[in-house]
């Protein structure tokens, strides 16, 4: 099972996080946030930081490089600190589901807005481009 737009990889990441969504009852708006932010954040890939040494030490599909960002939402090690956490595609999803829920009126924000209102990114433009593709690959792994 490859999931509609991603490789073999990302549809790892996918599912762990779609899981997560289901678990965590978010529904099919809060799974396309997910997958939207880690399409933008690290093309859905688990991304460890030399600035954060202990990243290193799990599994990671790559190298990100972004101040001490890590994992596949790029979630701030000096915030999140939990790194074992951070580096674990349902763990992070977890704990994007609960910064997210925390989102005033998040059930019914546009996704690439309430992606923002999660990261607070820098490029608060960038979570569009990856919207409809979350779509398709929330429905396809059954939200």
């Amino acid at each position: 099972l490859v999931l509609p737009g991603l490789d073999a990889l990302q549809t790892r990441n996918a599912l762990a996080i779609i899981a997560e969504a289901k678990k965590e009852n978010v529904g099919p708006h809060g799974c396309q946030a997910a997958i939207t932010t880690g399409l933008t954040e690290s093309s859905l890939r688990i991304l460890a930081n030399n600035a954060v040494p202990p990243s290193l030490q799990y599994p990671h599909d790559g190298l990100g490089s972004d101040h001490d960002s890590i994992g596949i939402f790029q979630q701030r090690a000096s915030i999140y600190k939990d790194i074992r956490c951070d580096m674990d595609a349902a763990c992070s999803a977890s704990q994007f589901f609960k910064v997210m829920k925390g989102v005033s009126g998040w059930q019914t924000l546009d996704v690439a807005t309430l992606c923002q209102r999660v990261q607070k990114s820098a490029y608060p433009a960038a979570y569009q481009k990856f919207t409809a593709l979350a779509v398709g690959v929330c429905k396809a792994g059954g939200l």
